[in-house]
């Protein structure tokens, strides 16, 4: 039987809809292997392309030869009829009937939180998905995302860091590194996590995929957080399908008339939660850090000019006139305080003459 679920879902012509009209009329995968061409063609929402695409693609089909061909690849599937596919994904409306996998799935009995966000997003919204995620691994937390570019690959990139596991979900196959800056990223996921997509082998990555994979995202997550998003965006989509699944969505909030922050501050508007900080909300979602030997804050032994400079520095970037300003200090010295407090990890350089906290 999972010969003929791998057969459907790797048809390129085919969505999730169309499968579902195809099994409605043939019950099971086996039963569309085994008709005619004409009676699918028969079947409402399939055209006549894609009925022939069908009936091409089952002559000379070997079921064994291409569950071996993934494998070679690196990949699995996992149909929605075994055992090992995800009852997070069961549950939600529209489960994707079969799934295409590099590396693992996570894990039922661990906790799951998704983090999306802007792909153009700020240095302190990057920053503030970094600290969450690396928070969240610590205490054992699976960090769900989409491997974009911005807030989702920084979070999860976090979440390995610190030892834990992170799972992406594709808009397109799982043998497509999506963005290419985040190969780095896509290589070390299988390891420490999984990549995995609904999408067949070879499926590019279309604008179209992306609104459909974020149901994905939303559905391995118990709890979803959204770090910086704009009006219309992926990531309001994304909260919206975990509100529908019934799942607890979290918000950052930001500047009003910041339009990075738009999308955050409409959804707190409606009753999302409030990040306010990275140990409320581990308390709030009741995520425990594990007992280590505190270590000593960096910020207790700073001298009494860094102390100045490191309060005139904020969570948004400032730039070096600003912080002149309002320190009162001659600029040599500001620089070589600013220097010390990069080098002790409490202050970065974003871009040039510009000073954040971390």
């Amino acid at each position: 039987m999972e010969e003929y679920w791998l057969w459907l879902c790797s048809q390129k012509e085919l969505y999730r809809r169309h499968i579902a009209c195809l099994l409605g009329r043939f019950a099971t995968p086996e039963g569309v292997f085994r008709a005619s061409k004409r009676e699918i063609e028969k079947v409402g929402g399939i055209s006549a392309e894609q009925a022939e695409a069908l009936d091409k693609s089952r002559q000379g089909f070997d079921g064994r030869e291409s569950l071996e061909k993934l494998e070679k690849q690196g990949m699995r599937f996992i149909s929605i009829a075994q055992g090992q596919y995800p009852d997070r994904l069961r549950r939600i409306p529209d489960p994707p009937f079969g799934l295409f996998v590099k590396g693992g799935l996570p894990e039922e009995g661990k906790r799951s939180v998704g983090i999306v966000g802007a792909r153009r997003c700020s240095s302190y919204g990057r920053r503030m998905a970094e600290k969450l995620a690396a928070s969240l691994a610590q205490c054992g937390a699976q960090i769900i995302s989409g491997m974009a570019m911005g807030i989702d690959g920084y979070a999860q990139e976090a979440a390995l860091r610190e030892g834990g596991a992170s799972f992406a979900v594709l808009g397109c196959g799982a043998d497509v590194c999506y963005p290419r800056q985040n190969r780095e990223l896509y290589g070390r996921l299988p390891e420490s996590g999984g990549v995995l997509s609904e999408y067949p082998p070879g499926r590019e990555p279309l604008p179209l995929h992306f609104p459909i994979r974020n149901r994905l995202i939303s559905g391995l997550s118990d709890v979803l957080l959204v770090i910086e998003a704009r009006e219309r965006s992926g990531s309001l989509i994304t909260a919206d399908l975990a509100l529908e699944q019934g799942k607890d969505v979290y918000a950052l909030p930001g500047r009003v008339g910041d339009p990075l922050s738009a999308g955050c501050n409409y959804l707190i508007s409606q009753g999302a939660g409030i990040i306010s900080s990275g140990k409320e909300l581990l308390e709030s979602l009741n995520f425990h850090k594990p007992n280590h030997k505190k270590k000593e804050n960096p910020k207790n032994l700073l001298e009494t000019r860094e102390k100045v400079l490191y309060s005139c520095v904020d969570l948004h970037p400032k730039s070096l006139h600003e912080i002149a300003s309002e320190a009162g200090l001659p600029i040599q010295e500001i620089m070589a305080a600013l220097t010390a407090l990069e080098m002790k990890g409490i202050v970065e350089e974003p871009m040039k003459n510009y000073y954040v906290r971390r």
